[in-house]
């Protein structure tokens, strides 16, 4: 593919290395060429048995204007100091024909490696057996059995986060499902008095978006909860160009909406044979006439031809308005790290489905039944292709086509909703809000099913946009994170008021303990940082009295009372006559311990 581009290889080098050059023209006539390299080097593993490249692409900018005379030399770079700029360089990754930047690439090996390794710990989980039994039980066929098979695998924490999730998502379904049914009810009950229609007798979901922007089980949620209330959904891929039959009619005959009984052939979900049938039928749309603007080449036609198409689509729209059918149009839209982690996502589905049909062909043959199906796995192989990678490139391309349909066909009475699937969660949630919100004006409305109301006009028509003005009008953040980002700063600032509050600026941050010299408060009656006041007459300080000692006394001095107490002959634990210089001595040691504790308390007490 290389050598058809024009790059021609220069140098190689181990492990794969491989350099291309290509001489690059700013104009076919123009005689300088300037070189361009690219460096590709394999960087493994292989992700689905195919081998990511690492890739840097040299564009060679500068020039060298010297000529003979370097005076010359100088004077070219002080007049054009850009053309001594070094090369630019442009560096990522090249996998499934697709070309990733270094931080789209590492989302998507990331959440291939969780995926992976959510898989290798939910098999470890499976129960032992032996030879005779089988484990064909516990194995996923499908896709829906292969995501709870790998919650199995997935951390504690994560795993009570997805439960959380799943469980107040169904409760919204079930509260959308328990809404549908009361206006059937109302309507049933209403039905000798003019036949108003509350609940409308056919829903369109159209589905249309980018690729792997989550159409499929975020829209999921409105189909469950229109299952739930009674309604036979059907499902119809618009995937591919027109038939040259479909052609040669008119562009939206195509498309079929409920009621048509001749073209729908719909299976009734009912399970109990006595069970009424509502008569309610709802059809999904997997793309539509948006993804041919988007991949057909509806795209390439005139500005006038282009306004004829919008025009088409909104009479439709407005048909199904007058015939009681609630056509819901949804836009889904992401950013590119979020498409990037889905084509990891799936690219370890496949990996995983490969491995269990191996499994499912070795359990079957051991026990001798050939009754396995392995057309579950083979779909999960097929939900990725390269044209989703493909997709990935025009990302911008595609994002503008689709916003300028949507914008171009938007009307008042049926306005589009746009679904940002950047954060998965929220966006489901805002979904049911914004059917439940249909629903209303449905039943507002009032009008009879099958009765045509005049309507007004549909406003003009926008002129095409540029992509950051789309971006403006149309997909703006999240209340959610919003929120959150709200109450963050709110808590912050409290807390620094509180902290600024609490805490006394003008004393020093570390304290240090006031030390006292006892040698020269025995000695001196001084310490080095009080000054005392007057004397203090050390009989005047009282003396805590121990069980040891029967009497004390203080020995007067010539000079006043003495530091030095002196006890009785007698000692207090033997009871024994002792001498009166080893009485001295012990009464120094014991009673000086006392009055070291006693004599700074008093000092501080009498001083200044």
């Amino acid at each position: 593919a290389l050598l058809n581009e024009g790059f021609k290889q220069v140098g190689a080098g181990s492990g794969g290395y491989a350099v291309y050059q290509y001489n690059f023209r700013a104009h076919k006539l123009s005689p300088i060429s300037t070189p361009v390299l690219l460096h590709v080097a394999p960087y493994g593993p292989s992700i689905t048995d195919v081998m990511p490249y690492y890739l840097v692409l040299e564009f060679e900018n500068s020039a060298d204007f010297r000529n003979k005379k370097w005076s010359n030399s100088l004077a070219n770079l002080e007049i054009l100091p850009h053309k001594w700029e070094g090369p630019q360089v442009l560096e990522g990754y090249c996998y499934q024909g697709a070309f990733f930047s270094t931080h789209h690439f590492a989302e998507l090996k990331e959440m291939y490696d969780n995926q992976s390794l959510a898989y290798e710990a939910a098999c470890k989980k499976l129960p032992v057996v032996t030879k005779m039994q089988q484990r064909q039980s516990g194995v996923p066929n499908d896709l829906p059995t292969l995501k709870k098979f790998l919650e199995a695998g997935k951390r504690s924490r994560k795993k009570k986060q997805n439960i959380r999730e799943y469980n107040e998502l169904q409760k919204v379904v079930t509260s959308v499902a328990k809404e549908i049914l009361g206006l059937m009810k109302r309507e049933k009950k209403k039905q000798g008095t003019g036949g108003q229609c509350y609940a409308p007798k056919g829903v369109v979901l159209y589905f249309e978006g980018l690729d792997c922007s989550g159409k499929s089980s975020t829209g999921g949620l409105v189909q469950a909860a229109l299952e739930q209330a009674g309604y036979h959904v059907g499902y119809r891929q618009y995937n591919r160009p027109p038939t040259a039959e479909q052609r040669a009619r008119p562009w939206m005959d195509r498309f079929e909406i409920p009621g048509q009984s001749s073209m729908i052939d719909l299976a009734s979900n009912t399970t109990d044979a006595n069970e009424e049938d509502t008569g309610h039928i709802g059809l999904v749309w997997d793309r539509g006439p948006a993804g041919d603007f988007v991949y057909g080449n509806l795209n390439e036609l005139s500005p006038v031809e282009k306004k004829k198409k919008y025009e088409e689509f909104i009479d439709f729209d407005k048909q199904c308005r007058e015939k009681g059918v609630l056509f819901l149009k949804l836009l889904f839209v992401t950013n590119r790290d979020s498409i990037a982690k889905t084509l990891g996502k799936r690219c370890a589905q496949k990996n995983m489905a490969k491995d269990l049909t191996t499994w499912l062909q070795a359990c079957s043959s051991r026990s001798g039944e050939d009754g396995t199906s392995f057309a579950g796995l083979e779909a999960i192989s097929a939900h990725i292709d390269p044209t989703d990678f493909v997709a990935f490139n025009n990302y911008e391309r595609n994002l503008r086509i689709f916003s300028n349909f949507a914008l171009n066909t938007d009307t008042e009475e049926n306005p589009w909703v746009v679904v940002n699937t950047g954060d998965r969660y929220a966006a489901r949630k805002a979904l049911m809000r914004a059917f439940r919100s249909h629903l209303h004006d449905f039943e507002s409305r009032g009008r009879k099913c099958c009765s045509p109301v005049p309507k007004s006009l549909p406003p003009a028509r926008t002129p095409e946009i540029e992509i950051n003005d789309m971006m403006k009008t149309k997909f703006t953040r999240s209340w959610r994170h919003s929120l959150l980002a709200w109450i963050t700063l709110m808590v912050l600032l409290l807390l620094a008021y509180i902290y600024a509050e609490n805490t006394k600026w003008d004393d020093t941050w570390f304290h240090t303990p006031r030390k006292y010299n006892i040698s020269a408060l025995l000695e001196d009656g001084m310490e080095d940082d009080i000054k005392l006041g007057p004397a203090v007459d050390v009989a005047d300080i009282p003396v805590k009295k121990t069980k040891t000692s029967k009497e004390e006394k203080v020995a007067p001095t010539e000079d006043g009372p003495s530091d030095v107490l002196v006890a009785d002959d007698i000692d207090a634990v033997s009871g024994e006559d002792i001498d009166e210089e080893e009485a001295g001595n012990k009464t120094i040691a014991s009673e000086g311990k006392k009055n070291r504790e006693l004599l700074p308390d008093a000092i501080l007490k009498t001083g200044d």
